[in-house]
């Protein structure tokens, strides 16, 4: 006989047995019992619209470019002993790291006095599992900045170590702080914000939790930027993203999700993967591993399961209802509460999430009457504009055109 499962979620405690998966499914209150948002009146049909820029290459530079300088980093929560940090970026920012290969960009145009910036906020990507607030594509940010944006990049508790529940919190609490505390943290530097003009912005895995915004806050943000994010959790196959990864093939043991996770000190913040040695670290095998067998939503909502002896496990496939599973989908979401308008961006050969997910979800939009609109970027893969720099052709075909109909919105 096999040793009984127990979920790691934060549902149950680790070491307490996993409930019975033929028993009705109980409601999460942390994606379900949402409070619904304020009505408010629904904008009108925008055209759909795929641009297509020519890039036989949708990769600029194979090196991250220079970061920007950030004006301050704030702590937006405190969980138990777990500070959950942000960074906060001011109109004139230019990169101050010397870097041959990558020179900085030039800076952005200097804040008014006199004006208050509306607020982009980012959530990174990372497979709901890793990266961190400093995982952002330049352009991205600088031409938020250049239009007169403050930016705010978030980090937020990671999966497995965090439910769901808690990651989704993170999400929805942030938006108190944005609304209430980021206009006092800028004072000191003389500028002002209009905190009821904000966009968010996520990339893949933070597209998607950008697009529970809706459901996950007070107010909805006044549009919603997604850059290759997925929208229907029930279709996830395997598009063999990590096929030339040299940890493809490595097995998923026991002692690998033991050494992939700390769940005695939940990360909010894990380093992105610069090398091949990083790439086969427990943890991108651990990523890997739910990618290649089809896993995301189950790893999503159960989290690891902890076996009878102790060990832990990726938990079984279909071991989530379709309920909860519909719960996470922007796909199902749109037709239950009201949207903002939306604009996705997705590689025409995405090798995470294929372009359905944007087809299906612009059509929903635009049958709710919410604007929408979508860019696919020809060649382009998963992640495409990760090393794009300032100025070069993602920037000017993809990123400018994105960021000024987003822009729309705030009134810009």
């Amino acid at each position: 006989m096999s040793p009984r499962r127990n979920s790691t979620s934060s549902r149950r405690d680790p070491s307490t047995a996993r409930r019975d998966s033929r028993k009705k499914v109980r409601r999460d209150p942390g994606i379900l019992g949402i409070s619904s948002l304020l009505p408010r009146s629904r904008r009108s049909r925008a055209k759909a619209h795929a641009r297509r820029p020519n890039m036989a290459n949708p990769v600029d530079d194979n090196t991250r470019p220079a970061a920007l300088p950030v004006t301050k980093t704030c702590v937006y929560k405190s969980i138990g002993k777990t500070r959950i940090p942000l960074d906060v970026y001011v109109p004139g920012s230019a990169s101050t790291t010397s870097n041959p290969t990558n020179p900085p960009p030039p800076s952005t145009p200097p804040p008014s006095p006199h004006q208050h910036h509306p607020v982009m906020l980012f959530i990174h990507g990372g497979g709901w599992l890793g990266s961190n607030r400093s995982d952002y594509c330049r352009p991205l940010f600088h031409q938020f900045l250049h239009l007169g944006f403050v930016v705010v990049s978030m980090d937020y508790r990671l999966r497995p170590e965090t439910s769901l529940d808690g990651q989704l919190s993170d999400v929805a609490d942030v938006e108190g702080w944005l609304r209430t505390r980021l206009a006092v943290e800028l004072e000191d530097v003389r500028v002002h914000v209009d905190a009821s003009q904000l966009v968010v912005v996520g990339a893949s895995a933070g597209a998607h939790l950008a697009l529970l915004t809706p459901k996950l806050w007070t107010v909805a943000p006044k549009a919603i930027l997604s850059m290759y994010g997925p929208t229907n959790l029930h279709h996830l196959p395997y598009l063999h993203r990590f096929a030339a990864n040299p940890g493809s093939t490595l097995p998923c043991t026991a002692d690998v999700l033991a050494a992939a996770t700390t769940y005695e000190n939940p990360p909010t913040d894990i380093p992105v993967p610069k090398s091949a040695k990083d790439r086969v670290r427990p943890r991108q095998i651990m990523a890997m591993n739910v990618f290649q067998r089809g896993l995301v939503a189950e790893f999503l909502l159960q989290g690891l399961v902890r076996l009878d002896d102790g060990t832990l496990s990726l938990p079984e496939p279909g071991c989530v209802s379709k309920e909860e599973v519909d719960a996470i989908s922007p796909l199902h979401l749109c037709t239950l509460i009201p949207y903002p308008p939306v604009y996705q961006v997705m590689g025409a050969a995405d090798d995470t999430f294929d372009t359905s997910h944007v087809h299906s979800f612009h059509d929903a939009l635009l049958a709710q009457g919410v604007p929408a609109e979508k860019a696919l970027v020809p060649n382009a893969k998963h992640a495409f504009d990760s090393a794009a720099v300032v100025e070069g052709e993602i920037h000017r075909s993809v990123v400018v055109p994105a960021v000024a109909w987003v822009a729309r919105f705030v009134g810009l």
